[in-house]
């Protein structure tokens, strides 16, 4: 529908006034645009320049450009005098192109195009006013009060919002105040402003969503979504929150195509909330996550050229100010606690023979006794990486490989086993032949023989000569008998890896495990029976006379009395995913003879009568990291549920789901949530209730697409499931 200018018409009407009003004849049209009326009653006043027509009046006028607008009425005068068009009771002006305007007692001077009206309805694409009680032009600017108004295109439309005062720009802009929205008559909550966009060239969607929570307090968050640019969708996030005050971030997602991929989202508050119970460093709180693939420029048309090349460029960043921020402020939120944080940036150059890999990365613990900050356990800077791919010589015909790399790494230093501080930098170079050689024995029978020769250099390595380059090589082999029978494809194996002296190719009698630093042989089974079931199982057999405990990481010597402490842990896995999606399942379980279960993961997925049902339980051995002292306890079980309810018509949906923690004897629920959303043709609500990590909060979120079934239509994925990484009807974080 067009753009529609209420007054544009009526002026028209007086252009043709002064040819007729003084002798009350009207003369014939001299060219294709002229004025035609009807009206039950004339009345001409010559003298005062007025015409005054009543009863069943019909106004006509036609434009130059063919154009055609009609005005019906009951009584309309037309004062040439005052240059001023004036209905008493009832009037309609229809612009030949659809557009409508509906009103009383309405008056408007031509000459400065102001006007008055009462009772009116009109249109302001893709917006609606269905009616307001006054409404008055000045210089432009069009004002309403009382006025109810809908972007609905439906004759009775779902919702409503009645605004006190509305200012329209028209074909700009339209800002109201004391806004109530309506849901079918029924009031659902209050906007002290509105604001909406009338030019169709930058239309954006806005996210609203009303929150409660004891940590941050009432909140209002709007998430707005621009049009893609340069490949990425913007989003600007301004949130308030009565206990936390303000705060504001950013999103880029990728509109995804053969060469971009990813999202990435930014927040900044200073929390001004009671956070004694977490004990923060400082009210500054900020968080940066997400991740990108790009790939830059591509000489080798996808490798077959053989002198082209593939760049690429791969990030991917998670870093928060502090452990809890994810668990408030992020819009999708995953961690209820994250205490590490990691960041890396790589750059990638592939041909047909080769790969060459320059990268930052970096890994951050927190530190919670002391510092109350993150602290960087790792960091590299650069990291570069070549590899030689694999390629055969014509006399052995064995397969030959070759990488090389170069690393300049800081690790954090201990002190009593306290973190204290980010060491210096040390560089160290690396390089690596492999040769192997694949024996097919028989038609089920591969055995493939590989050996190895590691070599590392650490320049002016402060531990090893007072600061001299420390060269340290490794020597060693694998070998691998593959068959492939009715039980699926086996691997039962050897493989040896040998630590010499450094400085020398001698072999390393000083340190604990005498250089040998993996003896063992292993067993791999992967059995396929169908296409959508797999069961997986290995294990394997510790040669070596040192190794690390499965408890807290540190090593120690073991004996050949108890050959079961030699067995490492036994994995089986199970996954099936029916035909048509209705029942999937994974089963992981790691045991060991002496420390018993290690671990153990299930996770099942129904659908049943639209319904999306989901269980998941997970039980891990005692354990305690070494650097980070997390902790994981052999009774203590974790139990996730989900229930999404999808009924056919697609109109609604509601999600719920509680996790629990079933520890010595107490069960303890730490994230319970219950989320209902419901769709319109071109606008969506939803409300969450979630009680997590001892934290109740309210949501309720409403998107209004203002266009009706095509802009619904147009929309992209990110707009339509709210993350990127969802797809219509899935279930929810």
């Amino acid at each position: 529908m067009k753009r529609f200018s209420p007054l544009f018409l009526l002026a028209c009407l007086c252009f043709a006034v002064p040819g007729w009003g003084s002798d009350n004849v009207l003369p014939a049209p001299d060219s294709d645009a002229f004025v035609y009326f009807t009206a039950d009653k004339a009345t001409v006043e010559p003298n005062d320049k007025k015409v005054n027509l009543s009863g069943n009046v019909t106004v006509i006028q036609k434009t130059q450009d063919g154009k055609k607008r009609t005005v019906t009425g009951e009584n309309i005068s037309l004062d040439q005098a005052n240059t001023q068009i004036t209905s008493i009771g009832p009037m309609k002006v229809e612009d030949g192109l659809g557009g409508v305007l509906e009103g009383n007692n309405i008056s408007v001077n031509y000459t400065t195009k102001d006007f008055t009206a009462e009772n009116i309805s009109t249109e302001y694409p893709p917006l609606r006013i269905l009616s307001a009680k006054e409404m008055s032009s000045q210089n432009g600017k069009q004002t309403l009060r009382g006025a109810t108004v809908t972007c609905c295109d439906k004759a009775d439309p779902h919702y409503t919002l009645s605004v006190g005062k509305l200012t329209v720009s028209p074909q700009k802009r339209v800002f109201g105040t004391n806004a109530v929205l309506r849901l079918d008559g029924f009031p659902v909550f209050y906007l002290p402003v509105f604001w909406r966009s009338l030019d169709s060239q930058k239309p954006w969607t806005t996210y609203v969503e009303f929150t409660q929570s004891n940590k941050t307090g009432f909140g209002i968050m709007t998430s707005t979504v621009f049009q893609p640019f340069l490949q990425l969708r913007p989003k600007l996030n301004l949130d308030y929150y009565t206990k936390s005050s303000f705060g504001f971030g950013g999103e880029l997602t990728a509109v995804q195509s053969d060469t971009l991929r990813g999202s990435g989202e930014v927040y900044y508050i200073n929390d001004k909330a009671d956070n004694d119970e977490i004990d923060l460093a400082s009210t500054k709180r900020w968080g940066v996550q997400g991740g990108y693939w790009w790939e830059m420029y591509d000489s080798s048309d996808h490798f077959n050229n053989p002198t082209g090349a593939l760049y690429q460029f791969q990030t991917q960043f998670r870093m928060v100010s502090d452990p809890y921020f994810y668990d408030t402020f992020f819009r999708g939120n995953p961690y209820i606690f994250m205490p590490d944080q990691e960041t890396n940036f790589s750059l990638a150059r592939q041909t047909r023979r080769s790969t060459l890999r320059v990268s930052y990365q970096q890994k951050d613990i927190f530190d919670y006794l002391y510092k109350k900050e993150f602290m960087a356990e790792k960091r590299v800077l650069p990291e570069i990486k070549y590899a030689l791919l694999p390629f055969n010589d014509p006399l052995l015909k064995a397969a030959h490989h070759l990488e090389v790399d170069f690393n300049n790494t800081s690790t954090l230093q201990y002190k009593n086993g306290i973190p204290n501080e980010e060491g210096p930098y040390q560089r160290q170079a690396h390089a690596k032949w492999t040769t192997e050689k694949a024996l097919r024995l028989s038609r089920g029978l591969t055995f493939t023989p590989q050996v190895f020769y590691d070599q590392t250099v650490t320049f002016a390595d402060s531990q090893y000569k007072d600061g001299k380059d420390a060269w340290v090589g490794r020597i060693g082999t694998q070998l691998n008998m593959q068959t492939h029978t009715f039980l699926g494809s086996t691997d039962f194996g050897y493989q040896f890896t040998k630590r010499l002296s450094t400085g020398t190719i001698t072999s390393d009698q000083v340190s604990h495990d005498k250089g040998i630093e993996k003896n063992r042989l292993y067993l791999t089974n992967y059995y396929r029976p169908t296409f959508n079931t797999y069961v997986r199982f290995k294990t394997g057999f510790d040669l070596s006379d040192y190794t690390y405990s499965l408890k807290d990481g540190f090593g120690y010597e073991q004996n050949w009395k108890h050959l079961k402490s030699r067995i490492e842990p036994l994995l089986l896995e199970w996954g099936y995913n029916s035909p048509d999606g209705a029942v999937s399942f994974f089963v992981q379980d790691q045991y060991d003879l002496e420390e018993k279960n290690v671990s153990f993961i299930a996770q099942s997925n129904f659908v049943y009568k639209n319904q999306l049902i989901g269980l998941g339980l997970n039980n891990f051995a005692d354990y305690i990291d070494p650097g980070s002292k997390y902790e994981t306890n052999s009774d203590r079980y974790t139990v996730t549920t989900t229930w999404g309810i999808r009924p056919a018509s697609g109109k609604w949906f509601a999600d719920l789901g509680i996790d629990a923690v079933l520890f010595r004897g107490s069960l303890v629920g730490f994230n319970k949530l219950i989320r209902v959303s419901r769709d319109f043709h071109d606008a969506r609500l939803e409300f969450t209730v979630r009680d997590r990590n001892q934290n109740l909060s309210f949501a309720f979120r409403i998107n209004i697409l203002c266009g009706g079934d095509k802009r619904a239509q147009a929309q992209l994925p990110e707009d339509t499931y709210w993350y990127p990484w969802r797809g219509q009807g899935d279930l929810r974080d």
